[in-house]
């Protein structure tokens, strides 16, 4: 199955169970990464299903019954970026079926808000905080691109790892996202950029005081880390926008909160790609963007 890279499934020819189909498209998404399409055009009838679809994750979702329509469905859910979170979500809502879900569409203060997400130290989950938000920002209908601000170079061994992520002139497209290099060449306009900064130091200081809309610090709550956390958060000022620590015990988390100001707590997050596990804290952190 890995060799396919978009799965076509049409809900009329399956004799299962919405639970049983459920269950079968959260064990997919673990085993492969192909790209799931559904055909559904019984709405009202599958109204909890499509919710549930919406969910898991699985936004590539035609339901178009006109002919034309259904071509232009089909092949948006088939480019590089598919069906967005944003897209499907209005879609239904038109349709007037899904009473359910309610959406409204964000619009943003204005074009290329610059985020800078750099880490107190090595391995305090800068890079995963980055693509995450990056990946909540497509899911809520932002244009969003995340730069690799550092020297990792981590970019270059995704296309081998993640099936179906394909690097083309050192730009990558996936799950609606664009990933580039300091040296890629892309001259698209987004909502947001987001930078991977690394581990912070006075020149990406500099860089984010004077070139960037915002910055987050990520942190893991070490006692070693505190000096260094006061320093960077002064010398950024207010374009820290928050402070975000990963591996945190609860028992430490009151403490923390005490001691500090605009602290966000991370749930695990294994995932680079996971958009949806730390929601409260990215809306709460990019409210000053949306109108």
């Amino acid at each position: 199955m890995e060799h396919f890279n978009y799965v076509f499934i049409d809900l009329n020819a399956l004799k299962d169970c919405d639970e049983e189909l459920m269950e079968a498209v959260i064990g997919f998404k673990k085993m492969f990464s192909s790209r799931m399409i559904f055909y559904i055009d019984m709405l009202k009838e599958k109204e909890k299903l499509i919710l549930q679809l919406i969910e898991a994750g699985i936004y590539n979702i035609v339901i178009s019954e006109e002919m034309e329509s259904l071509k232009t469905e089909v092949l948006k859910s088939i480019s590089d970026l598919g069906i967005s979170k944003r897209e499907i979500q209005s879609k239904i809502s038109k349709e007037d079926t899904l009473v359910s879900c309610t959406f409204t569409p964000h619009s943003f203060v204005k074009k290329d808000i610059k985020i800078a997400v750099a880490g107190v130290q090595h391995r305090v989950g800068t890079t995963t905080m980055a693509i995450n938000l990056a990946n909540y920002l497509a899911n809520i209908g932002a244009s969003v691109c995340y730069v690799e601000a550092n020297d990792h170079d981590h970019l270059r061994n995704f296309p081998e790892f993640y099936q179906g992520m394909i690097m083309k002139e050192g730009i990558i497209q996936y799950h609606g996202v664009k990933y580039l290099s300091l040296h890629s060449e892309c001259h698209d306009e987004f909502d947001f950029i987001i930078y991977d900064m690394g581990v912070v130091n006075n020149r990406i200081i500099e860089v984010v005081r004077k070139k960037c809309d915002a910055a987050i610090l990520c942190a893991t709550g070490k006692p070693y880390e505190n000096n260094e956390m006061t320093s960077i958060k002064n010398l950024m000022g207010d374009k820290r926008i928050g402070t975000v620590l990963s591996f945190i015990a609860d028992s430490n988390k009151r403490k923390i909160e005490k001691e500090n100001e605009h602290v966000y707590f991370s749930n695990y997050t294994p995932d680079y790609f996971d958009g949806d596990s730390n929601i409260e804290v990215w809306e709460d952190i990019i409210t000053r963007f949306i109108k």
